[in-house]
């Protein structure tokens, strides 16, 4: 079955054949305004459609709360992650709500099944104040565009989606002084985040280079895509000596280096623009969970007490 349209249908799909299927699912897709987002809730949905092939189990309409119990514990035999799990599971569960509140389905199969639980704590511990500075300088060594991802990834906060989407005219707004970049942003709100003395610096060559059209190009001038600054990253973290460097290790590493640097939750929050302290709070493990937990002191007077 194809995703790749996104037409909408003009009516109920009261009965979900192969083709209503089709059109129901690119509907669905087309309700997310992020192409990231609808990028991988197709993969995911995909998987799923194709657990049910090779099990014989039918299409998308004929599955039930069986069938997405023996796919969640498939996941698991592929030993998958948790947040990869959840992710997958919660794509399959929203497909479904979608289609119950089109009339197209009389029920979610997915509604109730149990997801994993997620840490409240990131895994990964990023960069921190140390290792962020041999980053900025391996990417500005490597050349202007490097250097910009840089900047609007690792000192703004941006995803790497939409720092792809920056233009020169996107930088131009001032307030109170300070320079901003403006971008819509997850959800399809605008969002407006200053710039600092850095991030300019880091930004002035492809600000003069490219006065219209996207701030980071490939070499031949062409805008980048999300595969292309993935390698690019990769190629600062080689050149800094940091392992599995990614574009969303920059984004955490905006997080972990302002908290590192003594900046309240709230406001590392409204900088990464998260809904909830809560995600933020997970990026806080990586600044003191572990080098500040309260083992050390207890080690410490314990030590003490038997000397």
């Amino acid at each position: 079955m194809s995703l790749t349209a996104y037409s909408t249908p003009t009516h109920a799909l009261t009965l979900p054949s192969q083709e209503n299927l089709e059109t129901l699912a690119g509907a669905w897709l087309a309700s997310y305004a992020s192409p990231r987002t609808r990028e991988t809730y197709r993969a995911n949905l995909h998987s799923f459609m194709a657990f049910l092939e090779d099990n014989k189990a039918g299409n998308l309409s004929e599955a039930t709360r069986v069938h997405v119990d023996l796919y969640a514990r498939h996941l698991e035999s592929l030993e998958y992650s948790p947040n990869t799990r959840a992710q997958r599971l919660a794509a399959v569960s929203s497909f479904y709500e979608y289609s119950c509140l089109l009339g197209a389905m009389s029920s979610n199969p997915a509604a109730k099944v149990r997801r994993p639980k997620l840490s409240k704590y990131s895994p990964r511990l990023g960069l921190n104040l140390d290792t962020a500075p041999p980053v900025i300088e391996a990417a500005e060594k490597l050349g202007e565009t490097h250097a910009g991802i840089v900047a609007l990834c690792l000192f703004a906060g941006l995803r790497i989606s939409e720092a792809l989407s920056i233009c020169r005219a996107n930088t131009l707004r001032v307030e109170s002084g300070v320079r901003l970049v403006e971008f819509t942003g997850k959800g399809g709100e605008v969002q407006r985040v200053p710039l600092s003395p850095t991030a300019l610096r880091l930004l002035a060559p492809l600000l003069e280079k490219y006065p219209i059209g996207s701030l980071l190009r490939d070499s031949k001038g062409k805008p980048l895509d999300r595969y292309q600054a993935r390698r690019m990253v990769a190629a600062i973290g080689e050149t800094a000596g940091v392992e599995n460097l990614t574009p969303h290790s920059l984004r955490h590493g905006c997080a972990t280096c302002a908290l590192e640097a003594g900046e309240p939750i709230h406001r590392v929050q409204q900088l990464l623009r998260h809904a909830s302290p809560v995600t933020t709070q997970r990026y806080d493990h990586s600044r003191d969970y572990l080098e500040k937990s309260a083992v050390w002191a207890l080690d410490n007077a314990l030590k003490g007490g038997n000397a």
